[in-house]
C-alpha cells in the first residue's frame, strides 16, 4: 500500500510540474515592433497572465534595446513582478529602473519610489491565526517600509502618491508601536523594568509623530511607578494632561495621579535605590 501512495504522489508532483513548465513555455506570438510587443505584454499583465507577460517584456529589452519602449518594458516587468506577489524581485527590479533611469517621468513623479515602498509594505508580517501576531515578529520589512515611505514623502512632497504613502505611514507606525510596547510588557513582566524603559523612550524619540505617544507615556508611567519612582512618574502622567491627548487617555493619566497623591503625597519622592 505504501509504495502505490508514493507512485500516486509522484505522479501527481510530476503533473504539477509538466503544468507549470507548460505554463511558462507557452508560445507567445512575437511582433515586428516593439510598441506591439509591448502592447501584448500589458494586454497579458491586464489578464493576469504573468508569466506571459514578463516574456513580452524581456522580447522588448532584448530585441529593441534603443527603442523608448525598452525603459517602458522594465518598468512594465517590475510591475509584472509586483502584480505577481514577489516583491524582493519587484524592489529589485524598481531599483534598477531608479538607477538606469533617474530622469525618468515614473521617477520623477514618484511612482517608482511609492512602488518600492508599497512593496515593503506588501512584505509585512501578517497576523495569522494559530501563529504569534505580528507585533510579536521581526520588524525589519517594516523598519524598510518606514524608511522608503519617508524616502517618497522628503523627495517628492507634490507627488499623488504621497496621500496613499501617508496611510501607509500610520499603519507601520502602529505596527512599530505594538512591536515596542510589546517588548516593554516582555521586560516588565520579566523583572526588567529598566529595559522597559529604555525601549518606550527609544519608541517615543523614533517615532515622535506615531499618535500614539500617549499610549508609550502611560506605559512608562506605570513602569516607573513599579521602579519606585513615583516623582518621575507623576512627570510623566502630567505630561499627557497637559498635552492634546484623547479624554480618555488624559482620565487614565488622571487617576494615576490621583494615586501617586494618595500614596506619596504632593511633592512624592524617587527611592533613591532605584533608577
Amino acid at each position: 500500500m505504501t509504495r502505490i501512495v508514493c507512485k500516486i504522489l509522484l505522479c501527481s508532483c510530476l503533473l504539477l510540474s509538466a503544468c507549470a513548465t507548460s505554463d511558462e513555455g507557452k508560445p507567445l506570438n512575437f511582433s515586428l515592433t516593439a510598441q506591439q510587443n509591448y502592447e501584448k505584454g500589458l494586454a497579458e499583465l491586464k489578464a493576469e497572465h504573468y508569466p506571459e507577460a514578463a516574456r513580452y517584456f524581456a522580447y522588448v529589452k532584448q530585441k529593441f534595446p534603443f527603442s523608448k519602449y525598452a525603459a517602458l518594458a522594465e518598468l512594465a516587468a517590475a510591475d509584472t513582478a509586483f502584480e505577481r506577489g514577489t516583491f524582493e524581485e519587484a524592489i529589485d527590479a524598481y531599483k534598477s529602473f531608479l538607477r538606469l533611469h533617474p530622469k525618468h517621468e515614473k521617477v520623477e513623479e514618484g511612482y517608482i519610489s511609492f512602488r518600492i515602498a508599497q512593496a515593503h509594505v506588501k512584505e509585512m508580517p501578517d497576523d495569522w491565526f494559530l501563529f504569534p501576531p505580528s507585533s510579536e515578529k521581526d520588524q525589519s520589512a517594516v523598519l524598510e517600509a518606514l524608511r522608503e515611505i519617508d524616502v517618497l514623502i522628503d523627495r517628492y512632497p507634490e507627488s499623488k502618491y504621497v496621500k496613499q504613502a501617508r496611510d501607509y505611514r500610520r499603519e507601520v507606525l502602529r505596527r512599530l508601536i505594538d512591536h515596542e510596547v510589546f517588548v516593554a510588557r516582555f521586560y516588565l513582566e520579566r523583572g526588567h523594568p529598566k529595559g522597559a524603559i529604555l525601549r518606550i523612550k527609544e519608541a517615543l524619540r523614533r517615532y515622535p509623530d506615531s499618535g500614539r505617544d500617549a499610549e508609550l507615556l502611560l506605559t512608562l508611567g506605570e513602569t516607573q511607578l513599579e521602579m519606585g519612582q513615583p516623582a518621575t512618574a507623576k512627570q510623566t502622567f502630567e505630561r499627557i494632561t497637559i498635552d492634546n491627548f484623547s479624554v480618555v487617555e488624559v482620565k487614565r493619566a488622571e487617576l494615576f495621579l490621583d494615586f501617586i497623591k494618595r500614596r506619596h503625597g504632593d511633592d512624592p519622592k524617587d527611592d533613591p535605590t532605584h533608577g
